[in-house]
């Protein structure tokens, strides 16, 4: 008791100890500063995150000076050496987020040499925040020069020094427990949904980085009975598949459009809709094309899980609860994009709003898109009465110039996420709306017509569209089928939707069936091909590629073989316990053993082909050459 008195009023004790330890977590705190401004944080979100997140994240920051502090046993060099990385990545983050719209996240560390190459493209500007975050780095400077002279030249004993790391270890457990990983943490799990912003605005960088980085462990799930012989075994389910019509000869590949449709969807399912317009007049009734569903991942949102499986085919069942591309590790992953590729496609993806939702700009180019443009690209700029977004018909009109600017000496596959029917669906005065609903919908009346005035427009646009791919044919002679579905329903279906159109189970299933169609600009040989069982002629948003890739009468992946005979047995795998069969019937596992096998197999492969612990066979995801 004497020797911590003794202690406690030791002028080394104050000096040597608690003040440089003071200056190490006020060095972190400025740290923490530094990252929220490189983030774009503004002083609201700033203010928000007191008085709890703010000293999470700064003892976040302290973690890292714990480390190189037991490895150094110097205060000094631990605050200069933390400090020195911190500030290069606030750098790095400001510049990630400046280029690309979004945060340097931990998973971009699987892409460091895509990243290096795009940012080698462009000029780095220095601008005020950056000026700001290097000259912080002053102060931590001072302070680890300050508790360098402090701490003097005292040589430690190695049980000081153990106890010393072992102190550490103990703060740095004792921070990312408490604060991430106990039963109740001090920062709760986030859900990140359409964009990364307001989580880590919210909690901080660091703690958003931390929920991000535990969730790059394992986000996929490992079927029941998985391994690689039964993935090869489900393949060879459907090696029997015979392609209609039969592939083309290489010089006769067809361009290849594909159109992500923002909340494009028929009320016509849900609702007894009565209107003054007939909104779908084009693309419900246009010749030489195919018609169906395609079910979406979600209702009112989520674009980024239909554009992942549309360009997958992998099915967000072995991934609840993740935004893929925030999540994923795309890097040479097999996709429509790698299969086209393979094939000797040129390829371009465009959107016209802005880079940071989904992280699009680093995925696309992850995935191998040539090229991507963005709202900045996109030089009409017409837009719909008050709302912001981009027409569809100013969309695709720009989006035929890119499309004109792409090597002649290649077939070419372009994408395209619109985002013209986006909401809200309140932004225009009542006498903008082109469309007005006859069936009432009391206090969604005015929603609804402005809603269906945007998929009216949606609608000539595509006719639009389909009439200048037949002159390009007539002038040029360049074959192109085109695919669109729609993202996802409108967030407020259900409210309108009648309840006893169906059972509750089938209508929840008909709220996410968004219409899809595939048209050629050439005679197509399976048009208006639909199921003789399934009046909805419905699919998973999974089997759209190979659909349209088969229609292409281009050459078939092993998994798209599946895929497509999967189709023909249970076209919908709407959860992990319930799909649907041809006949527009759903089952549960342990119903239909032969179904159970076709809808397992394809998880199996699916595993096969993305998950953590499997060794992908490349030879199931590619085009055999």
């Amino acid at each position: 008791m004497q020797n911590i008195k003794k202690t406690l009023k030791s002028k080394r004790f104050w000096l040597g100890t608690v003040l440089p330890f003071a200056l190490a977590v006020a060095a972190a705190f400025v740290a923490r500063y530094q990252l929220e401004i490189s983030d774009g944080a503004t002083a609201n979100y700033m203010a928000g995150q007191w008085p709890v997140y703010a000293p999470l994240n700064a003892l976040t920051a302290f973690c890292l000076t714990l480390v190189v502090f037991a490895l150094c046993g110097s205060w000094g060099i631990a605050t200069g050496v933390s400090g020195l990385i911190f500030t290069v990545l606030a750098l790095v983050n400001y510049y990630t987020r400046d280029l690309h719209g979004s945060a340097l996240m931990p998973q971009d560390i699987l892409n460091l040499g895509t990243a290096a190459e795009v940012m080698g493209s462009y000029t780095l500007h220095i601008t005020q925040t950056v000026i700001t975050i290097a000259l912080l780095y002053i102060p931590v400077l001072v302070a680890a020069v300050v508790q360098v002279k402090l701490a003097g030249k005292h040589k430690r004993s190695w049980k000081q020094r153990g106890a010393h790391v072992l102190a550490c270890a103990c703060g740095i457990f004792a921070v990312l427990y408490l604060g991430y990983f106990s039963p109740n943490p001090i920062k709760p799990a986030a859900t990140y949904g359409w964009a990364w912003q307001e989580t880590y605005y919210k909690y901080g960088y660091l703690a958003g980085s931390i929920e991000a980085a535990s969730l790059m462990v394992d986000p996929i799930l490992q079927p029941d009975g998985y391994s690689e012989d039964a993935a090869t075994e489900a393949a060879a389910m459907a090696q029997d598949y015979q392609a209609s019509p039969e592939t083309a000869n290489e010089q006769d590949y067809p361009d290849v459009f594909l159109i992500l449709s923002e909340s494009f969807y028929d009320f016509d399912l849900v609702t007894d809709l009565q209107a003054d317009q007939e909104i779908m007049q084009v693309t419900k009734n246009l010749p030489n094309s195919i018609y169906g569903h395609t079910i979406s991942p979600h209702v009112g949102g989520g674009t980024n899980s239909s554009e992942y499986e549309m360009l997958s085919s992998n099915s967000l069942m072995l991934m609840p609860s993740i935004t893929p591309f925030n999540w994923l590790n795309l890097h040479k992953a097999n996709s429509l994009v790698s299969n086209l590729k393979d094939l000797g496609y040129a390829t371009l993806a465009a959107h016209p709003y802005t880079n940071s939702n989904y992280r699009r700009d680093s995925a696309w180019l992850t995935l191998g898109f040539d090229e991507t443009h963005f709202q900045d690209d996109f030089p009409t700029k017409e837009t719909y009465g008050s709302r912001p977004y981009q027409t569809d018909s100013a969309t695709y009109r720009d989006w035929e110039k890119m499309y004109e600017a792409m090597p002649e000496d290649k077939p070419r596959f372009v994408f395209l996420v619109s985002i013209q029917s986006h909401g809200d669906y309140d932004m225009n005065p009542p006498e903008e709306d082109i469309v007005h609903a006859a069936t009432d919908y009391g206090e969604y009346d005015s929603i609804m017509d402005e809603y269906l005035s945007n998929i009216y427009m949606t609608d000539r646009a595509f006719g639009e569209l389909t009439k200048y791919l037949t002159e390009q044919y007539e002038k040029t002679g360049r074959k192109v089928i085109v695919a669109m579905a729609g993202d996802h329903a409108p967030s407020f279906v259900d409210h309108v939707a009648d309840h006893t159109f169906t059972d509750e189970n089938n209508l929840q299933i008909l709220e996410r069936s968004t219409p899809y169609l595939i048209w050629a600009n050439y005679p197509l040989e399976n048009a208006g091909q639909t199921s003789a069982t399934d009046e909805y002629n419905r699919m998973d948003m999974c089997m759209l590629a190979p659909t349209l890739v088969e229609n292409a009468g281009l050459p078939l992946t092993p998994y798209y073989q599946y895929l497509l005979a999967l189709k023909q047995v249970a076209p919908v795998v709407t959860a992990a316990n319930d799909y649907m069969d041809a006949d527009g019937v759903t089952h549960t596992y342990g119903e239909n053993a032969e179904l159970d096998a076709w809808v397992h197999g394809y998880f199996n492969l699916e595993y096969n082909n993305i998950g953590a612990k499997a060794t992908s066979q490349q030879n199931l995801f590619q085009v055999e050459k």
